[in-house]
């Protein structure tokens, strides 16, 4: 019975619960958008650098700053070697994984096609590191680099602009005129948090981008993993005594990765900040709204609730009445506006390639949201109707 009272209220006031719906719709669309597009954000950060941020640290041959929300490198020393990083493995405790690197700048081509392509001298751990997931094939592995090896791993772009198909293992691709053996191909990894086409490199054994390519015995920084997250400061620390030791004078720096790339991080969470705020601004004028419609609809249906009262109901059953319809309504704003949410991020992660996301976490938590605020926002109007005596509205009216 109380369903259908229910059904027939609302069908007797169409337009003014679709404009309290309305109103609670835009609060839940506006907070779960916010929530699904920053734990995309976050995602693709997470997809682009693997567990480079809060727990890598990155030692550079020089003095880096971060300034006006860029990096800058305003020294360079060429100091930092192999057996510095060979140092910090094995004397540096809590340490998971170390990798050195060396970027160099070959031509890369490949029957007659020429490509602009990043390409990295590295170390087996490095793909720890970087979290890097293969396609086909392997990563180098400490034989290659021993060897000073002519093999090397390249990203998914890197493969589809040489060779035209998604697996060419076995292949060679040139560097100036040296061929190196494709031993492997990268999933598709997107962009870097600086814009970098992180499928558009090439990776070789880090002795022969030093000796082959290069020629020269020393390093553009060493990517070091802590054992975990508590670790990273007293690594840090480990770290630079034990390089102040072996260089006699602070000719490097240590760095968080996410010290770096503090700018993106700077506007996730600044992003995050103004849609919660207008989240919140959106739920009160929803909330007001609902306490608005409501407490009218008290004032509209005193003969009903004075039938009710004369019939045997009893204050709390008025009371719940009201509860369960101002509650009804912000579910079902809660419902509408979790939904279009839900349907625009998972659009934006299918048309940025950025993979499948559903926000289950975000949509729940804005339909939760709006439930309460359906039930705080109706307590008023229901106490309201439940104080009302028959005799009181029979005089009334």
């Amino acid at each position: 019975m109380r369903l259908k009272e229910l059904e027939n209220y609302f069908r007797e006031n169409k337009k003014r619960f679709l404009l309290s719906v309305m109103g609670v719709a835009i609060g839940v669309f506006s907070l779960s958008l916010m929530l699904g597009i920053t734990s995309l954000m976050e995602k693709r950060v997470e997809k682009a650098i693997g567990k480079l941020g809060a727990l890598v640290l990155v030692v550079i041959p020089g003095e880096v700053k971060n300034l006006g929300g860029r990096t800058l490198q305003l020294s360079f020393y060429p100091t930092l070697k192999v057996k510095d990083a060979v140092a910090i493995k094995e004397k540096c405790p809590d340490v998971e994984a170390v990798s050195p690197f060396k970027r160099v700048s070959p031509n890369v081509h490949y029957g007659g096609k020429r490509i602009d392509a990043q390409v990295f001298g590295v170390w087996p751990d490095y793909q720890e590191i970087s979290s890097l997931n293969l396609r086909c094939g392997r990563f180098l592995t400490e034989e290659d680099n021993r060897e000073i090896a002519q093999r090397a791993v390249i990203g998914s772009e890197v493969a589809k602009k040489l060779y035209g198909e998604t697996c060419p293992v076995g292949k060679v691709i040139y560097l100036y005129d040296a061929p190196y053996k494709i031993v492997g191909v990268l999933k598709k990894r997107g962009t870097s948090l600086s814009g970098e086409d992180l499928d558009n490199r090439v990776y070789i054994p880090l002795s022969s981008a030093m000796k082959r390519i290069s020629n020269v015995n020393y390093l553009d920084g060493i990517y070091v993993l802590p054992v975990s997250k508590d670790k990273v400061k007293e690594v840090k620390e480990n770290i630079r005594e034990l390089l102040l030791k072996r260089h006699g004078k602070a000719d490097f720096s240590v760095n968080r990765f996410e010290d770096l790339v503090n700018t993106q991080k700077q506007a996730m969470e600044i992003f995050s900040k103004l849609s919660l705020t207008v989240s919140l601004i959106s739920f009160g004028v929803g909330a007001l709204g609902i306490l608005a419609v409501m407490t009218l609809s008290v004032y509209e249906r005193l003969v009903e609730i004075g039938i009710k009262r004369a019939f045997g109901a009893t204050k709390k059953d008025i009371a719940l009445q009201f509860l369960i319809e101002s509650t009804l309504v912000s579910f079902v704003g809660g419902t509408l506006g979790a939904l279009t949410s839900g349907t625009i991020v998972l659009l934006i992660a299918t048309l940025a390639h950025w993979g499948t996301y559903i926000p289950v976490k975000g949509t729940l938590t804005a339909l939760l949201l709006s439930t309460l605020i359906g039930i705080i926002s109706g307590l008023y109007p229901a106490l309201r109707a439940s104080s009302f005596e028959p005799k009181e509205i029979i005089k009334s009216s």
